[in-house]
């Protein structure tokens, strides 16, 4: 059986230690920057990163899980402007991510 290369990608992400998603060199969005500027945030984002990773363990839907990271980013991340605001946005995803259900 052939695992999709989009599966394969995230299985292999489960695997590794926690770390931040973002690469700080390249960072170009407001919220990108904003992000590697304060190191509350880096923290957050790596929680979170860990939090992905525990979902797809427990066995949420690789796809479904991308789809609604990318919404988050999207909605709740990036347009935020400040610390506060963007720290709420990862608690908030955070929390999601840790109650999403085993298959």
């Amino acid at each position: 059986m052939r695992v999709p290369g989009l599966a394969a990608l995230l299985l292999a992400l489960a695997s590794t230690p926690a770390a931040a998603v973002i690469d700080c060199s390249r960072a170009t969005s407001n919220a990108e920057k904003l992000l590697c500027s304060n190191s509350r945030l880096m923290k957050a984002d790596e929680q979170m990163a860990y939090a992905y990773r525990q979902a797809i363990r427990r066995g949420s839907d690789p796809q479904e899980l991308m789809e609604s990271q990318r919404k988050w980013l999207r909605e709740s991340r990036d347009p935020c402007n400040e610390v506060d605001c963007m720290l709420r946005a990862y608690e908030d995803r955070i929390a999601d991510l840790e109650a999403s259900p085993a298959r």
